[in-house]
C-alpha cells in the first residue's frame, strides 16, 4: 500500500486531520480482503480509478459512487472488492458535523453518496474526475469546496463536544458518562444527545473506539508488546473481556493477529499517517 499525505489548509486544520492519496497495490478478493476496523476519525473518499465498485465480504452491499462519506464504525468491516486508488479526507471526530452540518448518526456503520446529500456537488465531482491523473489537484478542488462549507457553517459550534472528546482521549476511553458530564457541565442526557448528533454514537461507544484506536497505535509502534500488558494498560476488567473486545474490533483474537503479523488497511493508515 502506497500512502502520500497532504496537509490541510490552516483554516480547516481544527476539523481535518489530513488528506492522503492511497494506492492499494495488491490483489483484493475473498481470500485476501481489505479489513477496516473502527478508528477515532471519519473519512471522505474519492475514487481515482475506473473501478469505483466496493463490495463488502459476505453481504449484498456494494458501493459504486465516486465521492462517499463513511461515518464512525462500531465493528470490523471486510471488503473483497475495493477501488485501487483513492483520495481521502480524515475528519476529526466532530469535524464532519461542523463542515457538513448533518447529524452524524445518519452515517454510522455505513457509506453515503455525498452527491445525494449535496446535489450541487455534481460540478465539483466532475472537476475532480477531470483531474484524476493528479491527486494534488483533486485535493485542491475538494478543499475549496470544504472551505466554502466552513464559511456556511459559521454558526455551528462544536467546542464543548471537542472538549469532551479530548477528555475521553486523555482517559483512553475509560471514563463514565456521569464523570464526563460533570467535566463538560452538561447533564448525561444532554451529553448523549450532543454526541449522537455531532459524533454519531453515544460517549460510551465512542470511548470504546478511542480505547482501541490508542491500543492499535501502540501495536503499530511496538510489535513485541505483551498482550497482558495491553489489557492492564487499557484497564480491561480481565483477559476474557480484553479478548472479547479485541475480537469485536479487530476481527480476530490477539494470538491470531500475532500469527498473521499483518496490519489491516486502517492499521496501515494509522501507522503511516500518524492518525
Amino acid at each position: 500500500m502506497i500512502i502520500k499525505p497532504f496537509t490541510p489548509h490552516p483554516a480547516l486544520q481544527p476539523y481535518i486531520l489530513a488528506y492522503a492519496c492511497v494506492e492499494v497495490n495488491e490483489h483484493i478478493n475473498a481470500s485476501n480482503p481489505i479489513h477496516i476496523f473502527p478508528v477515532d476519525y471519519t473519512v471522505m473518499c474519492f475514487s481515482l480509478d475506473g473501478k469505483k465498485q466496493i463490495h463488502e465480504l459476505n453481504t449484498a452491499h456494494t458501493v459504486n459512487y465516486p465521492l462517499g462519506y463513511v461515518g464512525f464504525l462500531s465493528r470490523l468491516r471486510s471488503f473483497d472488492s475495493f477501488t485501487k486508488k483513492v483520495v481521502q479526507v480524515y475528519f476529526k471526530p466532530f469535524g464532519a458535523y461542523k463542515l457538513l452540518g448533518v447529524p452524524q448518526h445518519y452515517f454510522t456503520n455505513s457509506a453515503t453518496d455525498m452527491e445525494s446529500i449535496f446535489p450541487t456537488l455534481r460540478s465539483t465531482i466532475c472537476q475532480m474526475q477531470d483531474e484524476i491523473a493528479c491527486p494534488q489537484k483533486v485535493i485542491s478542488i475538494l478543499e475549496n469546496w470544504l472551505l466554502q462549507r466552513l464559511l456556511l457553517s459559521e454558526n455551528i459550534c462544536t467546542a464543548r463536544i471537542e472538549y469532551a472528546c479530548s477528555i475521553i482521549r486523555a482517559y483512553a476511553g475509560n471514563i463514565g458518562i456521569e464523570a464526563l458530564a460533570r467535566q463538560v457541565a452538561m447533564s448525561p442526557t444532554t451529553l448523549r444527545d450532543h454526541f449522537k448528533e455531532k459524533i454519531g454514537f453515544n460517549p460510551k461507544t465512542f470511548g470504546r473506539i478511542v480505547r482501541f484506536s490508542q491500543l492499535n497505535r501502540l501495536l503499530c509502534e511496538n510489535k513485541n508488546v505483551k498482550w497482558a500488558d495491553l489489557a492492564d494498560k487499557f484497564e480491561f476488567f480481565d483477559q476474557t473481556h480484553f479478548i472479547k473486545e479485541f475480537k469485536h474490533f479487530f476481527g480476530c483474537t490477539p494470538s491470531q493477529l500475532h500469527k498473521k503479523g499483518k496490519l489491516s488497511f486502517t492499521g496501515k493508515l494509522t501507522d503511516d499517517l500518524g492518525l
